[in-house]
C-alpha cells in the first residue's frame, strides 16, 4: 500500500509538471508532414518535396520595416500567381492596419493571397482547454479540482502565451490550412511577419531547447513508470495474479510532442523550403543587431537566405561641380547629406557581412505605406527578389536580386 501511494503521488506530480506541455496529440501532423516527404519503400521524390510549402521568416529589430517587406514580398509572389500564405506572429500586429480587418483564420486579401494575425491570447485560450481536455481523464475528485486550479493560474504564468503562439506556429507549418481560392490546392509558400529579433530568435530555436527538455521530462516519467510496474510484478504472485502494468497516457503524450518537436525541427532545418529574411536600416544599432541576429539563427541551424536594406536614402540630384549651395533650402540640406554618409557607411558594413545572400535595398519611399495601394512601389521592387538556396538550380535561375 505505501508504494502504491508513492507511485500515485509521483504520477500526480509529473501529470501537474508536464501538463501546459502535453496537451495536444500531434500524431496526425507529424504524420501527414511525414506523408509529404517520405513514401514507404522509395526515396522522397520532387513531386512529394514540391508540396510542401517555402517558409520565410521575415525578423529584424523593431521599427525597420519588416511588416511592410513581408506584405510587398507576399502580394509579389501572389501576383506571380503562387499561392501565398502571410501570418503575423507579432503581438502587436501591424497586418491589419495594413489591409484591414484580419483575425486569427486565414481571409482572402487578394488574388491568391490569404492572410492571418494569431492572437496570443486567442491562441492561449485554445491551447490550455487542449491541455484541460487531455488531463480530465488523468485525474480526479480533489485532485482534479487542484490541477485545474493550477492550470487557470498557469494563463498568466511566464511563457504560456509563448507556448501557446508556438503550438500555432507548429501547426501552421506541419498541416499548412488550404488556401481559400478554389484555384490552388496547397500554398506554394507562407510567410511569417515576425515579432523583433530577440522574440524571433526564442520562437524559432524553441524546437531545440523543447527537444532537450522533453528527453528529461520522458526519463522522470520511465523512471515513475518501472517503479509502478515493479510494484504490480510484486503483487502479480499474491493477490493481483495475473495484472498488467497499464498503459501510460503521460508518456504518450510526451512522446508525441517530442515526435511533433523533432518533425518541426527537420523541416525548419531544411534549407532548400525554410529561410529567414532579415530586413535592416543603414544605420549602427540596427546593423550590429542583424549581425548578431545571423549568427544565433544559424547557430541554431537554421538558414538566413537574404537581407533587406530597407530607407535608403536616394541619391542627391546632380549639382554642377564645385558649384556651393546658394538658398536657405540647400543650406538646411547639410544634414540629410550627412545623414546619407552614415547610411552608405552602414549600408557598406551590411554589404559585407551579407556578401554570400541575396541582398535588396530599398530607397525611402515618399508615402510610408499605409495600405495596399501604398505598397504598390514596395510590391515592384520584391518581385524579382528570391531567398539563398543550396540546390544547384538556384544559382543558375537567375532570380536573385544583385547588390546595389
Amino acid at each position: 500500500m505505501l508504494l502504491s501511494r508513492l507511485w500515485k503521488r509521483a504520477a500526480f506530480r509529473t501529470a501537474k509538471d508536464t501538463a501546459v506541455w502535453a496537451g495536444t496529440q500531434p500524431s496526425a501532423a507529424h504524420e501527414t508532414y511525414e506523408a509529404h516527404t517520405h513514401q514507404p519503400g522509395q526515396a522522397p521524390g520532387q513531386a512529394e518535396i514540391s508540396k510542401l510549402p517555402e517558409i520565410w521568416f521575415f525578423g529584424g529589430k523593431g521599427g525597420v520595416g519588416k511588416t511592410s517587406c513581408a506584405a510587398a514580398q507576399a502580394l509579389a509572389l501572389a501576383e506571380k500567381g503562387e499561392a501565398t500564405l502571410l501570418v503575423s506572429t507579432d503581438p502587436a500586429h501591424n497586418l491589419g492596419d495594413l489591409f484591414g480587418a484580419v483575425g486569427g483564420k486565414p481571409c482572402n486579401i487578394a488574388p491568391r493571397l490569404d492572410v492571418m494575425e494569431l492572437d496570443p491570447e486567442r491562441e492561449c485560450d485554445r491551447y490550455l482547454e487542449a491541455v484541460r481536455q487531455r488531463i480530465v481523464p488523468l485525474v480526479s475528485g480533489e485532485r482534479s479540482a487542484t490541477v485545474m486550479r493550477q492550470l487557470e493560474l498557469s494563463r498568466h504564468a511566464p511563457g504560456t502565451s509563448e507556448a501557446a503562439l508556438f503550438d500555432a506556429l507548429v501547426e501552421i507549418i506541419l498541416t499548412p490550412p488550404a488556401p481559400l481560392e478554389d484555384e490552388a490546392s496547397h500554398y506554394r509558400h507562407i510567410l511569417f511577419d515576425t515579432a523583433p529579433s530577440g522574440h524571433t530568435i526564442r520562437l524559432l530555436s524553441l524546437p531545440e531547447v523543447l527537444g532537450g527538455w522533453l528527453e528529461g521530462m520522458l526519463g522522470q516519467r520511465r523512471r515513475a513508470v518501472a517503479e509502478r510496474s515493479l510494484w504490480l510484478d510484486s503483487q502479480q504472485a499474491s493477490d493481483m495474479p495475473g495484472e498488467e502494468a497499464p498503459e501510460d497516457p503521460i508518456s504518450e503524450a510526451l512522446e508525441q510532442r517530442r515526435t511533433r518537436y523533432a518533425a518541426l525541427r527537420q523541416r525548419l532545418s531544411d534549407t532548400r523550403r525554410a529561410r529567414v529574411i532579415l530586413v535592416s536600416t543603414p544605420e549602427k544599432l540596427p546593423c550590429l543587431e542583424t549581425t548578431r541576429t545571423r549568427e544565433a539563427l544559424e547557430a541554431h541551424g537554421l538558414a538566413v537566405g537574404g537581407l533587406i536594406i530597407n530607407q535608403c536614402l536616394p541619391e542627391p540630384a546632380a549639382q554642377e561641380a564645385g558649384k556651393p549651395p546658394s538658398t536657405p533650402h540647400e543650406l538646411q540640406a547639410d544634414w540629410v547629406t550627412t545623414w546619407r554618409e552614415q547610411q552608405q557607411h552602414w549600408a557598406a558594413r551590411l554589404e559585407e557581412a551579407f556578401a554570400d545572400r541575396p541582398r535588396l535595398r530599398l530607397l525611402r519611399q515618399p508615402q510610408l505605406p499605409e495600405d495596399r495601394a501604398s505598397l504598390a512601389p514596395l510590391v515592384a521592387q520584391f518581385t524579382a527578389f528570391r531567398p539563398w538556396s543550396p540546390a544547384p538550380a538556384a544559382s543558375t535561375c537567375g532570380c536573385a536580386v544583385p547588390a546595389r
